[in-house]
């Protein structure tokens, strides 16, 4: 039975001409959600190419779990059980590294609240993402019905769970040696992370309500960190375009801003 009322189209959607619907044990399914998207991807692991691709914008009057119940009530083949393997991405505020040399997992709850600035609820799903080689550790929550609805979704199959901050550093450390500051943006929100040599130097997430307010942030990382502004690439991912004003100011205080790549 449909969610009452409530039908999601994607915003963007891409599929390619080898995709098929019968290899997809052949297929990884990369899922992210944050507090107001959904997006998923098809992988194909014989050659780690996208082939299919999807973003969904969650109503204003809608919840995670309701929004997430459309979109796969009426899903090709999302729902399948038959994915060789499903990796879920969260993308919100809740997040802090450690080094490795001073986590202890018995104390992870109250890293995490040091980090939030209040208590872990007990409705929360606490996650670990170790990032051994750069010595920190992801620590990171979950709603837990968010958590138990995809349990119930995929019950056989192979899931697994990191962090949006995570997943950019490590594209991050593998993409560039050169310094380059990496930003993911997500619905006034962006993921900043900067690698220098393989090596983290910075990571944060923001909230933003105008382009200035995006620019000035950027800036003042870059203060902090002792950086000049044509000693640093900048490369854009998400949802941004060269057409919006957040691309448009960038470029007026930064020499080196680019989508992708």
């Amino acid at each position: 039975m449909l969610t009452k009322n409530l039908y999601i189209e994607p915003s963007i959607k891409t599929i390619s001409p080898k995709f098929d619907i019968e290899k997809l044990n052949h297929y990884k399914l990369l899922c992210e959600v944050s507090e107001t998207t959904f997006a998923c991807q098809v992988i194909d692991l014989a050659d780690g190419e996208i082939i299919s691709s999807e973003n969904y914008e969650f109503p204003s009057d809608s919840t995670t779990i309701p929004s997430l119940r459309a979109i796969y009530e009426t899903h090709d083949f999302l729902k399948s059980l038959k994915w060789d393997n499903i990796e879920i991405v969260i993308d919100n505020q809740f997040f802090t590294l450690i080094p490795t040399d001073l986590f202890k997992k018995e104390y992870a709850v109250k890293y995490l609240q040091l980090a939030k600035g209040d208590y872990v609820n007990p409705d929360e799903e606490l996650h670990t993402n170790i990032h051994q080689d750069l010595g920190v550790v992801n620590i990171y929550s979950t709603s837990r019905e968010l958590y138990n609805w995809f349990s119930e979704v995929y019950p056989l199959v192979e899931l697994s769970y990191k962090h949006k901050t995570s997943q950019l550093i490590d594209f991050g450390v593998s993409s560039s040696k050169a310094q380059t500051a990496f930003l993911y943006f997500n619905n006034r929100c962006f993921t900043m992370v900067i690698t220098v040599n393989g090596t983290l130097k910075y990571c944060n997430r923001f909230s933003y309500k105008t382009p200035q307010d995006l620019v000035y942030y950027i800036l003042f990382v870059m203060n902090e960190l002792g950086i000049e502004p044509d000693e640093i690439f900048l490369r854009l991912y998400g949802n941004i375009s060269e057409q919006s004003e957040e691309f448009e100011l960038m470029n007026e205080y930064l020499p080196n801003v680019k989508i992708g790549i």
